[in-house]
């Protein structure tokens, strides 16, 4: 009886966009609604990983600006394939995350990876915590894969950048929050190869996650987000408020559907 009254979320990736994700759940939380289940890819990831050890939404916009910059010279990586060596930034969950396993959080945690080796996904959800966390967040290309036990493991966004299959059928009320949408594009934007194959990759990353847009009860996605980059770290402060101007909009629909559904249970 108690699993059906659990309210779930889903933290899509989206690099610094994730701040947004904080936002949510900040308006979430001055709503009264407190998610006891959460499941995350990458930024998501980080911000999940946060909110289940007990930070505040506004704690988690820190860390986010506190470590926007992600570029720093004793962190490339040196006979690793990527430019960052992902395993050194453990360093900055340090003061966070210190000491913490799965089991030693408040609320439930999944933690979407790509296993690289194996041509798979997976997810963490017991254990040791920040090392799945960083390979969730490990984008292919910028940063080396992470070694847990004899596998490696990337970015969860490769292959699931909205992972809502760990809380499906567990929770009552299913709550999504995407934050890398795709706006409309002009002919002249799309002047060169590139451009067009950049677009077309961001496409397919989107198209992937859409399709599970309806099994979440109720969905988050500022559009406005698709305005900002991946690594756009001068805007973190930005970002959240775009999330959360745009979600304060849309919780008196939530409220409505929540109330709805708690009437016909």
């Amino acid at each position: 009886m108690e699993k059906q009254k659990k309210i779930g979320i889903t933290l899509s990736g989206g690099g610094v966009r994730g701040a947004a994700h904080a936002a949510v759940l900040a308006v979430l939380e001055d709503n009264g609604i407190e998610p006891d289940m959460i499941s995350g890819s990458s930024a998501g990831a980080m911000a999940g990983a946060l909110y289940a050890a007990g930070y505040k939404p506004t704690e988690i916009l820190d860390f986010f600006d506190e470590n926007s910059n992600i570029f720093r010279w004793r962190n490339f990586s040196r006979y690793k394939p990527g430019i960052l060596d992902a395993e050194k930034y453990a360093e900055i969950f340090e003061p966070w995350l210190n000491g913490h396993t799965f089991e030693s959080l408040h609320k439930e945690l999944h933690i979407c990876v790509t296993d690289v080796l194996n041509a798979r996904m997976r997810f963490f959800s017991s254990g040791e915590l920040v090392l799945p966390v960083l390979a969730s967040a490990a984008l292919p290309g910028v940063f080396s894969p992470v070694e847990i036990g004899e596998d490696w493991y990337i970015d969860g966004g490769v292959m699931n950048n909205f992972p809502t299959e760990p809380l499906l059928g567990r929770c009552s009320f299913l709550i999504g929050s995407f934050v890398s949408p795709k706006k409309r594009v002009e002919k002249e934007e799309l002047n060169s190869t590139i451009k067009l194959l950049n677009r077309a990759s961001g496409l397919t990353f989107l198209s992937s996650s859409m399709y599970k847009f309806g099994q979440c009860d109720f969905l988050f996605m500022p559009q406005e987000l698709s305005n900002y980059g991946t690594f756009d770290s001068k805007k973190i402060r930005e970002i959240y408020e775009v999330g959360y101007e745009y979600a304060s909009k849309r919780v008196p629909e939530l409220l409505l559907i929540m109330e709805k559904r708690r009437q016909e249970a």
